[in-house]
C-alpha cells in the first residue's frame, strides 16, 4: 500500500513537470505558431503603432505578425528630435541598433560596474567663493542646498535631505567631495554605428546633433536570455507613456516608469532624500513620454568626438587575448561603425559593398547572439542569390528602392517586390533570397539572430554550385557537359555583380581554356 501510494506520489510529480514544461513552451506563442510557422507567403512590413513623446516619437511593428513571431523578434524605430533624450530602458531580451541618421551621446548602465567616468573640476565661481566641488553651480544655489535638490530651493534653508538619517547621510555627503559628477561609461554613436545592449542593462541617448537622430532597433524576443514570454517589455525608470508601450498586449494600457510602483515613503529612506523629491520620481504628472527636451546645454562627462577614420590596429588588437581589462563587460566596447566604405569585406567600384559585424569584431554580439550586416548597392547592381545557414535576417531599407525575391522550402517564390526606405522583411533561416537594384541606389541594414551568422551563396566563385562536380550538375539538371561548365564557372564573382548585362566572352575563353 505504502509502494502504491509513493508511486501514485511519484506520477503526479512527473504530470506537474511536464505540464510545466509545456506551458514555458507555449508561453506567449498564438496556437497556430506552437509547432510550425506559416511561411508560404511573406510580405513588405510597415511600422504599424507610433508613440509621440514630447521631443521624438517610437514606432513599431507589430510584433504578433507571423513573420515576426516566427521569427523570434520585435523591431522599433527611434526618431530623437534636436536636444532630445531618450530616457533610460532596459529590456529582457537582447537588443542590437543601427544609426540611420544623425549623432549623438550614448551611455548604459551594466549593474554592478563601477562610474569610471569623473568630473573633478569645481563648479563656476566655487573657487573663489571657498565652496566644495559637490556644493551648488551658482552662489544663490549653494545657499539654498545641494544641487540635486533641483528647484527644491526651501529645502536647502531648511536643512540637509537626508537630515535625520545619522552617520550614514554624513559619509554619503563627504563621499561626495572632491567630484562634480560620476557615471559609467560614455560613447558617441553616429550614422553607421551598430550598438547593442545585453538584458537588463538600462540604455540612455541624447540628440547632441543639428538633425532627428533616427536608429532601427531589434530585440531578440525568443533569445534564451529571455525568461518571460514572446512579448517584448519596456522598464522604465524615468518618465512615463500614457500612449501604451511596445506594441501587443501592452499598447493598450498607460506605462509608468518603475519607482511609480513603489511607495513614495520607502524611496526616500532607500535614497534618503525626503518625500516631496521621492514623489519627483515618480513622474506622475509627466506626459512628456519617453523622449524629452533636454532644456540648456546637456552636460555629462565624456571623451573628446573620435576621429571619423579609426586605425585598423584600434578594430582589430593584435593581441586576441587582450590585457584583461577588456574583456570585462564593463567596459568592453558596446559599438562599431560600418558605415565607412574603408571597413567594407566586400567592395567593388560601381557595383556596392557589404560590410558585416559580429563577435569577433565586436565581442559583445556573443553575449546577445546578434549580428549585423550593412550593405550598398549602387543602380542596376544585385547580390547573388544565397541564403542564412544559421540565423534568421531581418532587413530593414535605410535608402532607396530595391527588388527583393525569396524562394521557401519547397521552391516556392513566397516574395517579389519592391523594397522602400522605412520597410523591413522578414528571410526566414535557410530561404534563399536575392536583392536587386533598378537605376537606384539601395541601401539596407540586415540584424541577424547568430552571433556568427554565415551565409552560402548560390551563384559564383564560392557558391554551393561551384563546389559540385560537373557531372553531379550535368546530371542533376539534365543538361550537357558543356551547359554546366558555363552554370559553373561564368559567375566569377563571390557576393556583388551586375543586374544587367551579359558577360563577356572573355569569361567563356578562361574557361574553355
Amino acid at each position: 500500500m505504502v509502494k502504491l501510494g509513493n508511486l501514485l506520489v511519484a506520477t503526479f510529480g512527473v504530470l506537474l513537470v511536464l505540464n510545466g514544461c509545456l506551458a514555458r513552451q507555449s508561453l506567449g506563442v498564438p496556437p497556430q505558431l506552437q509547432n510550425e510557422c506559416n511561411l508560404d507567403n511573406l510580405d513588405v512590413l510597415q511600422a504599424t503603432e507610433t508613440i509621440k513623446s514630447e521631443a521624438g516619437q517610437i514606432e513599431y511593428w507589430d510584433h504578433n505578425h507571423p513573420q515576426l513571431r516566427c521569427a523570434g523578434v520585435s523591431v522599433a524605430r527611434y526618431v530623437i528630435e534636436q536636444g532630445g533624450l531618450y530616457l533610460p530602458t532596459f529590456f529582457t531580451s537582447p537588443k542590437i541598433s543601427y544609426v540611420v541618421q544623425g549623432r549623438g551621446i550614448s551611455g548604459r548602465v551594466v549593474p554592478g560596474c563601477a562610474e569610471t567616468f569623473m568630473d573633478s573640476q569645481p563648479w563656476e565661481g566655487q573657487e573663489q567663493q571657498g565652496r566644495q566641488p559637490w556644493e551648488g553651480r551658482q552662489g544663490q544655489q549653494g545657499q539654498q542646498g545641494q544641487p540635486w535638490e533641483g528647484q527644491q530651493g526651501q529645502q536647502g534653508q531648511q536643512g540637509q535631505p537626508w537630515e535625520g538619517q545619522g552617520q550614514q547621510g554624513q559619509q554619503g555627503q563627504q563621499g561626495q567631495q572632491g567630484f562634480r559628477d560620476m557615471h559609467q561609461k560614455v560613447e558617441h554613436v553616429r550614422r553607421g554605428d551598430v550598438f547593442a545592449n545585453t538584458p537588463g542593462s538600462a540604455h540612455w541617448i541624447y540628440n547632441s546633433g543639428e538633425q532627428p537622430l533616427v536608429i532601427i532597433a531589434l530585440l531578440d524576443i525568443a533569445n534564451y536570455q529571455n525568461q518571460l514570454d514572446r512579448n517584448p517589455r519596456v522598464f522604465r525608470l524615468a518618465g512615463n507613456n500614457q500612449q501604451g508601450g511596445f506594441g501587443g498586449s501592452q499598447q493598450q494600457q498607460e506605462q509608468k516608469n518603475m519607482w511609480s510602483g513603489f511607495d513614495a515613503q520607502i524611496i526616500a529612506q532607500a535614497l534618503k532624500i525626503n518625500v516631496k523629491l521621492a514623489q519627483e520620481l515618480q513622474n506622475q504628472q509627466d506626459s512628456r513620454g519617453n523622449i524629452v527636451r533636454v532644456k540648456g546645454p546637456f552636460q555629462v562627462v565624456r571623451p573628446p568626438l573620435r576621429q571619423p577614420y579609426e586605425s585598423e590596429e584600434w578594430r582589430h588588437p593584435r593581441s586576441p587575448q587582450g590585457n584583461g581589462l577588456e574583456e570585462t563587460i564593463c567596459s568592453m566596447r558596446s559599438h562599431e561603425n560600418i558605415d565607412d566604405p574603408a571597413r567594407a569585406d566586400v567592395y567593388k567600384p560601381n557595383v556596392g559593398r557589404v560590410t558585416s559585424v559580429n563577435s569577433y569584431t565586436l565581442p559583445i554580439l556573443e553575449y546577445v547572439r546578434l549580428s549585423a550586416t550593412r550593405g550598398v548597392l549602387q543602380g542596376n547592381a544585385m547580390v547573388l542569390p544565397k541564403y542564412n545557414m544559421n540565423a534568421n535576417e531581418i532587413l530593414y531599407c535605410t535608402g532607396g528602392q530595391g527588388r527583393i525575391q525569396v524562394v521557401n522550402d519547397n521552391g516556392q517564390n513566397v516574395l517579389d517586390q519592391q523594397v522602400q526606405k522605412g520597410q523591413l522583411v522578414v528571410i526566414p533561416q535557410g530561404f534563399a533570397y536575392v536583392v536587386q537594384s533598378h537605376g537606384n541606389k539601395f541601401e539596407w541594414i540586415s540584424f541577424k539572430t547568430n552571433e556568427n551568422a554565415m551565409i552560402s551563396t548560390l551563384a559564383g566563385r564560392t557558391s554551393l554550385l561551384r563546389a559540385l562536380p560537373l557531372e553531379v550538375i550535368s546530371n542533376g539538371f539534365q543538361i550537357s557537359p558543356e551547359e554546366a561548365r558555363k552554370i559553373k564557372f561564368n559567375t566569377l564573382e563571390t557576393t556583388l555583380t551586375r543586374a544587367s548585362g551579359r558577360q563577356q566572352q572573355l569569361i567563356e575563353e578562361i574557361v574553355e581554356a
